[in-house]
């Protein structure tokens, strides 16, 4: 595939511009934007890049440390926002930002590997900045906003200024989307044991995962699975029964029963083809 090319000669001013009169897309906009860009209407394209050239430039500002200058950083990652944008998947019941948040930090962080000095790391150093970015994409993905490196902190068990010292001198390390020696493909990340994947927005990072979570969900009933969907769209929403509850013209505590009723069957399915490990906690116990 070539590689994308930003608009007016590749020059992401031309995209920071426009960032105070690109509003926040909803949900069903994304859609229509998304559906309408892979059918080659730029306009559409265009817009979708432009109203999430925020979240690139707040990505790109937590890799800043000297090494790279912050505009180059923003060019990478809008480089990972156009490849989002061709690969989406509308179908999957995702947040475009969601989706988005992988592809802008992997191209960041593939361009500071390139261009930046690599030195060994420790496994455990290594594991925590896997967790350290999964729950800078669940919490994006949710909230709409990066997370403060206080609370940050706090959701790893980490010391604030550590996490601090952690994240300044990440741009340092080795890249864990860089290939091993004699792989044949594989990444270094892959290499590394991880138990503690457990959020939704994580499956989506692995398309093995999710094909096989999908077959999962082909299992549920229509609802059950739509739900289920919802849920892990906008799963910490205070409004989620609400909102779902209305989309389906049911009652709210229907809407629980549904929800109950999905999880126990995917943990079942999960458990029977070795996939437990893969499904998201979603504390059914406090329903």
């Amino acid at each position: 595939m070539p590689k994308p090319r930003l608009e007016s000669s590749g020059d992401v001013p031309s995209y920071l511009g426009n960032l105070t009169r690109a509003p926040l897309l909803s949900y069903e906009e994304e859609v229509t934007l998304a559906r309408a860009s892979q059918a080659g209407d730029e306009k559409a394209r265009k817009r979708l890049i432009e109203s999430n050239m925020r979240l690139v430039i707040n990505i790109a500002r937590t890799y800043m440390n000297g090494a790279v200058p912050l505009e180059d950083l923003i060019q990478e990652g809008a480089l990972g926002l156009m490849r989002a944008v061709e690969r989406f998947d509308i179908d999957r019941g995702f947040r475009f930002s969601t989706y988005a948040t992988h592809w802008i930090r992997q191209s960041i962080l593939r361009a500071l590997d390139n261009k930046g000095k690599t030195i060994r790391v420790p496994a455990h150093v290594q594991q925590m900045l896997r967790r350290i970015e999964r729950e800078r994409d669940q919490y994006l993905a949710q909230m709409g906003h990066e997370i403060s490196p206080e609370l940050l902190a706090e959701r790893v068990g980490m010391d604030v200024e550590k996490l601090r010292t952690l994240l300044s001198n990440q741009t340092e390390l080795l890249s864990l989307d860089a290939r091993t020696k004699g792989g044949e493909g594989i990444t270094l990340g892959a290499t590394i044991p991880d138990e503690e994947i457990n959020s939704p927005e994580y499956l989506l990072l692995s398309e093995e995962l999710w094909e096989q979570f999908e077959d999962c969900l082909n299992e549920l009933t229509e609802r059950e699975a739509e739900v289920i969907r919802m849920r892990m769209n906008n799963g910490n929403s205070v409004h989620f029964r609400e909102e779902m509850a209305r989309h389906l013209r049911l009652s709210q505590e229907r809407v629980r029963q549904l929800e109950i009723t999905a999880i126990q069957k995917l943990r079942m399915i999960a458990r029977q083809r070795r996939l437990a490990e893969f499904l998201p906690d979603t504390g059914i116990q406090s329903l």
